[in-house]
């Protein structure tokens, strides 16, 4: 069956007063003004990416209704991660994680007999550092990488770890990137130019809903989350 969609595209904008002064003492700062404008806008789009309602921003995974949420393990211990919430996720994609997550899944592990969830879990380590230079440039988990995102949720929330297919993601962005404009009018009485940076973009997962299987109890998405513990 075919659906269709409308993605629409929302406006981001910075503006930065720069002195006249300042422009003078400091004849890079313009580029600098650059860079950093690019480097913020770069963040807000990849929290809306995240996180995003879809009024007025793109549409966020943990907010979109093909998002699937793995339940905690039973008497499992607050604000940890067990190997045994992430054994259950298909190892497909990439896991976007807190950096407060980290230490969590260094020690994470298979739980071998029948201790309580919440205690040592025991068993191979399911975490692999990176390679550095020479080999993989990030962490692993299942074999599959892990990136630090700082838009994801605190240890202990739902969105702290997310396993995420980013390829189901449909991101519109407008002809030519990002924009800039450079004015000396807006705040000419007071000696200041402004530089005002504009990106257009919209954003929704491609699945409108998650999938439930033919057989048995499992349900299907190309996003899944840790619920709170």
């Amino acid at each position: 069956a075919l659906e269709s969609t409308t993605i629409k595209l929302h406006k981001l904008t910075a503006l930065v007063p720069v002195t006249d002064e300042l422009l003078e003492d400091a004849p890079a700062l313009g580029s600098y003004v650059q860079r950093k404008a690019a480097d913020v806008i770069d963040f807000k789009v990849t929290d809306a990416i995240v996180n995003g309602s879809g009024a007025g921003i793109p549409l966020g995974i943990l907010n979109a209704a093909c998002t699937v949420q793995q339940a905690k393990e039973s008497s499992q211990v607050a604000a940890t991660i067990h190997g045994l919430n992430l054994a259950k996720w298909r190892p497909s994609a990439v896991w976007l994680a807190h950096p407060d997550v980290e230490p969590e899944l260094m020690k994470a592990g298979l739980q071998v007999g029948p201790a309580a969830a919440g205690s040592a879990t025991g068993g191979a380590l399911i975490f692999m550092p990176p390679g550095g230079i020479s080999g993989a440039p990030y962490a692993s988990l299942f074999g599959r990488p892990i990136v630090p995102c700082q838009a994801c949720a605190a240890l202990g929330t739902a969105g702290d770890l997310i396993f995420a297919a980013m390829p189901q993601y449909a991101a519109v962005l407008k002809a030519g990137g990002l924009r800039s404009d450079t004015s000396i009018h807006l705040w000419f009485d007071q000696g200041v130019t402004a530089f005002r940076f504009t990106f257009r973009m919209g954003g929704q997962p491609w699945w409108s809903a998650a999938i439930s299987a033919k057989n048995g109890s499992t349900t299907y998405g190309p996003f899944v989350k840790l619920e709170t513990r």
